[in-house]
């Protein structure tokens, strides 16, 4: 009769759980980073001899072997591959268009600006000595000049934005890593195929995914569930975490920038320092990303310096060789501080400092103006510039649409195997709810039985 009870306890007691498992199924179905818990049930140990000595023909029940997660670590693994692909595709896309709308192109930008100078120096050939068209050329130069300064500005403000976003996701870098290296100290601790290990491992995972969409990574795990990192990408390599049973080290990362707007990402080896250096632009992630554009709006802020400091030399050589009304040589028009194109400004607001005349007639030199207009001139410069972003814009757009199709198609195959069915969770739950009733009503029949035995005496 002991047999019967301990049978019908065991039944109660695992399927008892097992709905719980599933009422956790339920409960996270749309959890994110949550993975479908299954319990694998096993036939109870036979006990040897039952009561009286007797050999016991009948088993002991069933117990609960493990607790697992549905998990595919091929799956998993390239969700994280797609998800570096696309977070480095995505920075560069978003950067490399907040770099178009600096530039400013258009028919009411930077360019137009530029050429509307010229346009204006065309309208004074007409009429050298017109004090309201040289008041117009002067000021439309001024406008030039600031439009090519606030294009210059933005550009550099591109470059701090590309910083302060490295500086924030190098943060959340090392705050991972510093969270998985608990996470596997925790994995140690935590017998294997139990629901706190599970729950470990929905956490270690989760915050793999998120890292792999920052840095491109290597994730090694352990058949204890920690997990090694190291950096992927050649001439990278470094170890991120450590998974041993000795102690759990992490990594961690740096960035900087310099004046020219490039990026630098500094990486800390976990188990050797002399192993710490540099990450090169193969490793993938958003922060290889940030390193790629900010390399990008470095050289676009280096060629609209470039630009810039030829405009001056070029309109300042252009008047000096012509005269003014008033007969004088002409001066300097521009000016520009260091080659830096956010400094670029005219030096006068007085138009009749416009020396139009030359040896030849009173508008000699305001004709000459369209030397400056050739293939070498800013606008042919300024217009490869809009070209050469726009290139790089749609190349990267396109990029970051791929890259995200692709991650969401692996997200979703992953998610599949791993993922909450309701309906399969209300079929097994009907299914453990009947074996937990019957097994009940094992018990009833036992603790009846045993009550009737007892009225004998």
């Amino acid at each position: 009769m002991s047999d019967i009870l301990q049978i019908g306890a065991s039944g109660v007691l695992n399927y008892g759980k097992a709905m719980d498992v599933i009422s956790e199924n339920v409960s996270n179905a749309q959890t994110t980073g949550y993975a479908r818990r299954d319990v694998k049930l096993t036939e109870a140990p036979n006990g040897g001899s039952g009561i009286l000595g007797l050999n016991q023909v009948s088993g002991n029940g069933v117990s609960t072997q493990s607790v697992t997660r549905a998990w595919d670590g091929f799956a998993a693994t390239h969700v994280r591959n797609t998800a570096s692909d696309a977070g480095e595709a995505s920075a560069v896309s978003r950067w490399m268009s907040s770099a178009e709308t600096a530039i400013n192109s258009g028919t009411s930008g930077t360019d137009s600006q530029i050429t509307s100078f010229f346009t204006s120096i065309t309208a004074l050939a007409s009429n050298p000595s017109n004090t309201t068209q040289q008041s117009a050329a002067i000021t439309s130069l001024s406008d030039a000049t600031k439009a090519i300064s606030d294009s210059a500005t933005s550009l550099k403000g591109v470059s701090t934005g590309i910083s302060d976003e490295a500086d924030g996701t190098v943060s959340v870098i090392n705050s991972d890593l510093s969270t998985l290296a608990k996470v596997n100290t925790a994995m140690l601790q935590t017998p294997a195929g139990t629901d706190a290990s599970a729950g470990l491992a929905d956490q270690r995972d989760q915050l793999l995914d998120d890292l792999s969409s920052k840095i491109g990574i290597n994730a090694d795990i352990a058949s204890n569930g920690t997990v090694k990192i190291t950096l992927s990408g050649s001439g990278n390599g470094q170890t991120l975490l450590s998974s041993t049973a000795a102690g759990q080290f992490a990594g961690s990362f740096s960035s900087s920038m310099d004046s020219s707007g490039n990026l630098t990402i500094g990486v800390k080896d976990a188990l050797n320092s002399s192993n710490n250096r540099n990450m090169t632009n193969t490793a993938g992630g958003s922060l290889t990303g940030l390193m790629t554009v900010a390399s990008n709006v470095a050289d676009e802020r280096s060629d609209l310096n470039t630009i810039a400091s030829d405009f001056v030399t070029q309109v300042n050589s252009w008047n000096g060789n012509g005269t003014t009304t008033s007969g004088a040589t002409g001066g300097d028009l521009l000016s520009i501080t260091d080659g830096d194109a956010t400094t670029i400004t005219t030096t006068t607001s007085d138009g009749s400092a416009i020396a139009g005349a030359n040896s030849s007639s009173a508008n000699g030199n305001l004709q000459n103006i369209s030397n400056l207009r050739g293939s070498n001139g800013i606008e042919a410069n300024y217009a490869t510039l809009v070209s050469n972003n726009a290139q790089l814009t749609s190349t990267a757009s396109t990029n970051a649409t791929n890259t995200e199709n692709l991650y969401t198609t692996a997200s979703k195959t992953r998610d599949s195997l791993s993922g909450v069915d309701l309906d399969t969770e209300a079929a097994q739950l009907l299914r453990y709810q009947q074996a937990y009733q019957a097994s009940a009503k094992v018990l009833q029949v036992a603790q009846s039985t045993m009550q009737s035995i007892f009225e004998l005496f």
